[in-house]
Protein backbone atom coordinates (compact mmCIF):
# COMPACT_ATOMS: atom_id res chain seq x y z
CA UNK A 1 0.00 0.00 0.00
CA UNK A 2 1.13 3.60 -0.92
CA UNK A 3 2.35 6.02 2.06
CA UNK A 4 0.08 8.59 1.09
CA UNK A 5 -2.89 5.87 1.62
CA UNK A 6 -1.60 4.47 4.66
CA UNK A 7 -1.04 8.40 6.03
CA UNK A 8 -5.16 8.84 5.13
CA UNK A 9 -6.13 6.48 7.30
CA UNK A 10 -4.03 7.20 10.00
CA UNK A 11 -5.36 10.65 10.04
CA UNK A 12 -8.29 10.94 8.37
CA UNK A 13 -9.57 14.03 6.93
CA UNK A 14 -11.68 16.23 9.63
CA UNK A 15 -15.27 14.92 9.08
CA UNK A 16 -16.99 17.81 11.19
CA UNK A 17 -18.36 15.02 13.51
CA UNK A 18 -15.81 15.77 16.31
CA UNK A 19 -16.30 17.54 19.84
CA UNK A 20 -14.26 20.00 21.69
CA UNK A 21 -11.18 17.82 20.81
CA UNK A 22 -9.21 15.92 18.10
CA UNK A 23 -6.41 15.05 16.58
CA UNK A 24 -5.08 17.45 14.66
CA UNK A 25 -5.35 17.13 10.98
CA UNK A 26 -2.18 16.46 9.00
CA UNK A 27 -3.44 18.30 5.30
CA UNK A 28 -1.47 21.33 4.93
CA UNK A 29 -3.89 22.62 3.42
CA UNK A 30 -6.36 22.64 6.23
CA UNK A 31 -3.65 25.33 8.24
CA UNK A 32 -4.79 29.36 8.68
CA UNK A 33 -3.50 31.67 5.93
CA UNK A 34 -2.03 33.38 9.13
CA UNK A 35 -1.41 33.40 12.45
CA UNK A 36 -1.73 35.91 15.51
CA UNK A 37 0.76 35.41 18.49
CA UNK A 38 -1.05 38.08 20.44
CA UNK A 39 -3.77 36.39 22.84
CA UNK A 40 -5.68 40.01 23.17
CA UNK A 41 -5.62 40.03 18.95
CA UNK A 42 -6.27 36.62 18.54
CA UNK A 43 -9.39 36.44 20.66
CA UNK A 44 -12.36 38.67 21.93
CA UNK A 45 -12.81 39.79 25.47
CA UNK A 46 -15.80 37.79 25.94
CA UNK A 47 -13.18 34.85 24.56
CA UNK A 48 -10.41 35.91 27.34
CA UNK A 49 -13.43 36.23 30.59
CA UNK A 50 -14.94 32.87 29.57
CA UNK A 51 -11.43 31.33 30.11
CA UNK A 52 -11.02 32.96 32.93
CA UNK A 53 -14.46 31.90 34.03
CA UNK A 54 -13.51 28.19 33.51
CA UNK A 55 -10.64 28.37 35.22
CA UNK A 56 -12.51 29.79 38.25
CA UNK A 57 -15.44 27.14 38.35
CA UNK A 58 -12.73 24.38 37.31
CA UNK A 59 -11.34 25.24 40.94
CA UNK A 60 -14.04 24.85 42.41
CA UNK A 61 -14.86 21.47 41.25
CA UNK A 62 -11.41 20.69 42.23
CA UNK A 63 -11.54 21.45 45.42
CA UNK A 64 -14.59 19.92 46.04
CA UNK A 65 -12.97 16.38 44.81
CA UNK A 66 -10.07 17.00 46.79
CA UNK A 67 -11.58 17.89 49.94
CA UNK A 68 -13.64 14.67 49.59
CA UNK A 69 -10.58 12.50 48.62
CA UNK A 70 -8.82 13.95 51.36
CA UNK A 71 -11.04 15.10 54.06
CA UNK A 72 -13.42 12.91 53.98
CA UNK A 73 -12.28 10.07 52.93
CA UNK A 74 -9.88 9.68 55.77
CA UNK A 75 -11.88 11.64 58.20
CA UNK A 76 -10.85 9.17 61.31
CA UNK A 77 -7.36 9.60 60.24
CA UNK A 78 -4.97 12.15 62.21
CA UNK A 79 -5.11 15.88 60.60
CA UNK A 80 -1.01 15.74 59.94
CA UNK A 81 -1.94 12.51 57.34
CA UNK A 82 -5.01 13.98 55.63
CA UNK A 83 -2.86 17.28 54.61
CA UNK A 84 0.01 14.59 53.51
CA UNK A 85 -2.24 12.89 51.61
CA UNK A 86 -3.58 15.77 49.91
CA UNK A 87 -0.55 17.05 49.20
CA UNK A 88 0.79 13.94 47.64
CA UNK A 89 -1.80 12.72 45.37
CA UNK A 90 -3.63 14.37 42.58
CA UNK A 91 -6.92 15.78 41.25
CA UNK A 92 -6.60 11.51 39.11
CA UNK A 93 -5.16 9.67 42.14
CA UNK A 94 -8.21 10.96 44.41
CA UNK A 95 -11.02 10.02 42.02
CA UNK A 96 -9.28 6.31 41.89
CA UNK A 97 -9.13 6.32 45.55
CA UNK A 98 -12.61 7.71 45.60
CA UNK A 99 -14.15 4.93 43.04
CA UNK A 100 -12.11 2.38 45.04
CA UNK A 101 -13.89 3.61 48.12
CA UNK A 102 -17.55 3.13 46.30
CA UNK A 103 -16.44 -0.90 45.16
CA UNK A 104 -16.40 -1.23 49.06
CA UNK A 105 -19.50 0.91 50.24
CA UNK A 106 -22.26 -0.88 52.83
CA UNK A 107 -24.58 2.07 53.10
CA UNK A 108 -24.99 2.84 49.29
CA UNK A 109 -26.61 1.05 46.67
CA UNK A 110 -26.16 0.15 42.82
CA UNK A 111 -27.90 3.36 42.16
CA UNK A 112 -26.23 5.69 44.36
CA UNK A 113 -22.78 4.21 42.93
CA UNK A 114 -23.71 4.68 39.30
CA UNK A 115 -24.84 8.24 39.82
CA UNK A 116 -21.33 9.00 41.93
CA UNK A 117 -19.36 7.14 38.68
CA UNK A 118 -21.35 8.86 35.57
CA UNK A 119 -20.48 12.22 37.52
CA UNK A 120 -16.77 11.28 37.95
CA UNK A 121 -16.49 10.29 34.02
CA UNK A 122 -18.09 13.71 33.40
CA UNK A 123 -15.14 15.48 35.83
CA UNK A 124 -12.77 13.57 34.22
CA UNK A 125 -13.93 14.54 31.10
CA UNK A 126 -14.47 18.48 32.10
CA UNK A 127 -10.79 18.38 33.41
CA UNK A 128 -9.27 16.96 30.06
CA UNK A 129 -10.78 19.82 28.34
CA UNK A 130 -10.32 22.35 30.91
CA UNK A 131 -6.74 21.52 30.82
CA UNK A 132 -6.55 22.17 27.26
CA UNK A 133 -8.09 24.96 27.10
CA UNK A 134 -5.69 26.75 30.05
CA UNK A 135 -2.61 25.26 28.32
CA UNK A 136 -3.34 25.88 24.73
CA UNK A 137 -1.31 27.87 22.40
CA UNK A 138 -2.93 30.24 19.58
CA UNK A 139 -3.88 28.38 16.23
CA UNK A 140 -6.05 29.17 14.03
CA UNK A 141 -7.92 32.12 15.93
CA UNK A 142 -10.17 32.78 13.13
CA UNK A 143 -12.22 29.68 13.81
CA UNK A 144 -11.74 29.38 17.71
CA UNK A 145 -9.27 26.64 17.18
CA UNK A 146 -6.18 26.17 19.90
CA UNK A 147 -3.57 23.07 19.84
CA UNK A 148 -1.70 21.91 22.91
CA UNK A 149 0.04 18.77 24.03
CA UNK A 150 -1.64 16.76 27.23
CA UNK A 151 0.34 14.70 29.59
CA UNK A 152 0.84 11.72 27.27
CA UNK A 153 2.84 14.18 24.67
CA UNK A 154 0.20 13.81 22.35
CA UNK A 155 -1.10 16.55 20.10
CA UNK A 156 -4.59 18.01 20.10
CA UNK A 157 -6.72 20.42 19.09
CA UNK A 158 -9.08 22.58 21.13
CA UNK A 159 -12.41 24.64 20.73
CA UNK A 160 -12.03 28.06 21.97
CA UNK A 161 -14.84 29.84 20.36
CA UNK A 162 -16.78 31.50 21.90
CA UNK A 163 -19.67 29.06 21.76
CA UNK A 164 -17.35 26.24 22.86
CA UNK A 165 -16.20 28.39 25.97
CA UNK A 166 -19.77 29.48 26.80
CA UNK A 167 -21.05 25.97 26.52
CA UNK A 168 -18.31 24.42 28.46
CA UNK A 169 -18.71 26.61 31.44
CA UNK A 170 -22.11 26.06 31.46
CA UNK A 171 -21.22 22.88 32.08
CA UNK A 172 -18.64 23.24 34.86
CA UNK A 173 -21.42 25.01 36.56
CA UNK A 174 -23.97 22.57 36.59
CA UNK A 175 -21.25 19.32 37.67
CA UNK A 176 -20.13 22.14 40.44
CA UNK A 177 -23.80 20.82 42.04
CA UNK A 178 -23.58 17.77 41.10
CA UNK A 179 -20.38 17.44 43.07
CA UNK A 180 -21.47 19.01 46.32
CA UNK A 181 -24.65 16.87 46.35
CA UNK A 182 -21.96 13.98 45.86
CA UNK A 183 -20.12 15.09 48.53
CA UNK A 184 -22.91 14.20 51.30
CA UNK A 185 -22.97 10.78 49.98
CA UNK A 186 -19.31 10.45 50.61
CA UNK A 187 -19.70 12.23 54.39
CA UNK A 188 -22.58 9.41 54.95
CA UNK A 189 -20.69 6.37 53.52
CA UNK A 190 -17.84 6.91 55.57
CA UNK A 191 -19.86 8.21 58.45
CA UNK A 192 -17.77 11.38 58.85
CA UNK A 193 -21.04 13.48 59.15
CA UNK A 194 -23.94 11.31 59.82
CA UNK A 195 -27.02 12.86 59.71
CA UNK A 196 -29.56 12.52 62.61
CA UNK A 197 -31.96 14.87 65.34
CA UNK A 198 -32.30 16.35 68.38
CA UNK A 199 -33.83 14.06 70.69
CA UNK A 200 -36.65 15.78 72.01
CA UNK A 201 -36.58 14.47 75.59
CA UNK A 202 -33.14 14.06 75.94
CA UNK A 203 -31.71 17.09 74.03
CA UNK A 204 -29.13 15.61 72.55
CA UNK A 205 -27.88 14.80 69.26
CA UNK A 206 -29.49 11.17 67.84
CA UNK A 207 -28.09 10.00 65.08
CA UNK A 208 -29.79 8.07 62.43
CA UNK A 209 -29.38 4.19 61.81
CA UNK A 210 -28.35 2.73 58.87
CA UNK A 211 -31.98 1.26 57.55
CA UNK A 212 -33.06 4.62 58.11
CA UNK A 213 -30.58 6.28 56.14
CA UNK A 214 -30.71 3.46 53.40
CA UNK A 215 -34.77 3.86 53.21
CA UNK A 216 -34.99 7.60 53.28
CA UNK A 217 -32.13 9.61 53.42
CA UNK A 218 -29.70 8.51 50.91
CA UNK A 219 -32.62 7.85 48.39
CA UNK A 220 -33.55 11.53 48.68
CA UNK A 221 -29.76 12.53 47.86
CA UNK A 222 -29.81 10.29 44.75
CA UNK A 223 -33.24 11.31 43.60
CA UNK A 224 -31.31 15.34 43.59
CA UNK A 225 -28.13 14.53 42.08
CA UNK A 226 -30.21 12.37 39.55
CA UNK A 227 -32.79 15.27 38.38
CA UNK A 228 -29.45 17.29 38.44
CA UNK A 229 -27.64 15.36 35.71
CA UNK A 230 -30.85 15.35 34.18
CA UNK A 231 -31.03 18.85 33.69
CA UNK A 232 -27.13 19.02 32.83
CA UNK A 233 -27.79 16.44 29.86
CA UNK A 234 -30.51 18.89 28.89
CA UNK A 235 -27.93 21.60 28.15
CA UNK A 236 -26.20 22.31 24.66
CA UNK A 237 -23.55 20.47 23.43
CA UNK A 238 -20.22 21.20 22.92
CA UNK A 239 -19.84 22.35 19.28
CA UNK A 240 -18.02 20.38 16.45
CA UNK A 241 -15.03 21.55 14.76
CA UNK A 242 -15.56 22.09 11.02
CA UNK A 243 -15.38 20.09 8.44
CA UNK A 244 -12.18 19.76 6.25
CA UNK A 245 -14.26 21.39 2.98
CA UNK A 246 -15.32 24.04 4.83
CA UNK A 247 -12.00 24.29 6.51
CA UNK A 248 -10.60 25.22 3.05
CA UNK A 249 -13.05 27.22 1.60
CA UNK A 250 -12.68 29.89 4.97
CA UNK A 251 -8.79 29.56 4.46
CA UNK A 252 -9.32 30.75 0.54
CA UNK A 253 -11.29 33.49 1.67
CA UNK A 254 -8.74 34.62 4.07
CA UNK A 255 -6.22 34.61 1.34
CA UNK A 256 -8.29 36.55 -1.08
CA UNK A 257 -9.04 39.37 1.90
CA UNK A 258 -4.90 39.34 2.22
CA UNK A 259 -4.66 40.27 -1.00
CA UNK A 260 -6.69 42.54 -1.91
CA UNK A 261 -5.52 44.33 1.72
CA UNK A 262 -2.40 44.51 -0.41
Amino acid sequence: MPNSEKSSKAKPLPSGDERMKRKPPSDMSLRPERYEADPKKAYTPEQLAEIGAITLKWNQIEAHVDFIGSFILFSKTPFWLQIATDKAIGMKGKLTLLKECLKHATLLDDKAKNCILACFAEVEQCRAYRNAIIHHHIYDHAKGIGTYVDESKSSYQILVSLDALATLYNILRSLLLEVREIDLLFRIETDSQRPGRMDEKTGKFQAFDDDYLKASILPENVKRILKLQDERKTLQKLPQFPDADLVRSLNEQAASAMRLEE
